[in-house]
């Protein structure tokens, strides 16, 4: 039995409240949310969710805490959620006018192209949308994660290292790792700082994270270089924080980048980056997130069988994706921020994942629940 918390009123259900130190409270009820039917969406993933189930879980509405789980301080890496805070420092930079999104790769990595000329042609938006076609001379490590980490890191600090293409930059689609490393190579050289230092410094104090880190793999000429995409590995996998600090990341992203009157990213590149920037129509052999992928946000966007990924949610809701368990989900249409952790999934991570149709059904037993 899933048990809600109940919060005393500690606001209106304005739209504008965002949380000093600590979250402000509230009762389901009061922002407009029905408890029992809450109660038996909450239920419902509980019993259909893998790992911890709904432990590490909160729900903000109109920016108070109307719900958390038992577990939500539990600090852990998010591993692929880990690839929106790589596009967020993206956004930063091109705010700052160091770089523009659509800049070509090659003038900031020059080499990129002296074996492979097709990689003339990438972008930034390319990397951050998995489809620049760029592959790392060594491919992907993720076999040998478990069972010959010294190989796993090789095959990972290689990532930069360009290897042949797998197609020509904007042509398909390919959910990889090597093109979201180039990209954090690019911005770590831009800007001469770590990953890590400018979002913690722009991002993560200005909003109150108070349990933030991001992995890293040491100093790449001479600046350290965090990890991008949130790899696994000893000692890796990203980011690590907890649900109830990225429910802030979350209400930064609902408001369009705006944290209690101070513009901290620009509304444009998060309109940008959390929706789809994939033709629907672009064909992938690969794992096809055509049509419903941003920058290194998952949309629901309609895709080119017309269908959406999550019926039940309202069309412009998105989400950061990691390791099949973890994730944080905006909802504009419904103002709300529902992060849902849990801690390193099994060897098989497909074993251990929260499938789209689960979520789709838990969306729509929390639809019965607003009341307004």
């Amino acid at each position: 039995m899933v048990c809600i918390a109940l919060f005393a009123n500690c606001g209106t259900g304005e739209t504008h409240v965002f949380p000093d130190d600590r979250w402000q409270t509230a009762t389901p009820a009061s922002q407009g949310v029905d408890e029992q039917r809450l109660q038996t969406a909450l239920e419902y993933l509980q019993a259909n969710a893998s790992g911890v189930g709904t432990d590490e879980m909160v729900i903000v509405r109109d920016g108070l805490l109307i719900w958390q789980g038992p577990a939500t301080d539990n600090v852990h890496a998010i591993y692929s959620c880990t690839k929106t805070f790589t596009s967020t420092v993206l956004g930063l930079l091109a705010t700052d006018g160091t770089l523009s999104i659509d800049d070509c790769a090659v003038s900031y990595l020059p080499a990129l192209d002296d074996r492979y000329p097709e990689y003339r042609h990438i972008r930034l938006c390319h990397l951050a949308s998995m489809t620049s076609g760029y592959d790392g001379a060594m491919g992907d490590g993720w076999p040998f994660y478990r069972t010959d980490p010294n190989r796993h890191l090789e095959h990972v600090l290689s990532y930069t290292r360009p290897g042949p293409p797998m197609f020509a930059a904007g042509t398909s689609f390919k959910y990889h790792d090597p093109p979201v490393h180039v990209l954090g190579f690019i911005l770590t050289k831009a800007t001469q700082r770590s990953l890590e230092e400018v979002f913690r410094r722009r991002v993560a104090d200005p909003i109150g994270m108070k349990h933030f880190a991001w992995s890293d793999y040491g100093c790449r000429d001479g600046i350290r270089f965090n990890n991008p995409a949130g790899t696994p590995g000893n000692n890796q996998g990203g980011v690590r924080s907890n649900a109830l600090d990225l429910a802030r990341y979350g209400l930064l992203y609902l408001h369009q980048g705006n944290w209690d009157g101070v513009q901290i990213l620009d509304p444009a590149f998060v309109t940008r980056a959390t929706s789809n920037q994939v033709p629907a129509e672009l064909k992938t052999p690969h794992f096809d997130l055509t049509g419903r992928y941003g920058f290194f946000w998952w949309t629901n966007s309609v895709r080119a069988d017309g269908t959406r990924p999550w019926p039940s949610a309202p069309p412009r809701t998105f989400a950061a994706h990691g390791a099949g368990r973890n994730f944080i989900f905006v909802v504009p249409e419904w103002r709300l921020v529902l992060v849902r952790l849990s801690p390193e999934p099994p060897s098989n991570a497909a074993a251990g994942s929260v499938s789209e149709a689960v979520w789709d059904q838990f969306f729509a037993r929390l639809q019965l629940a607003l009341m307004q």
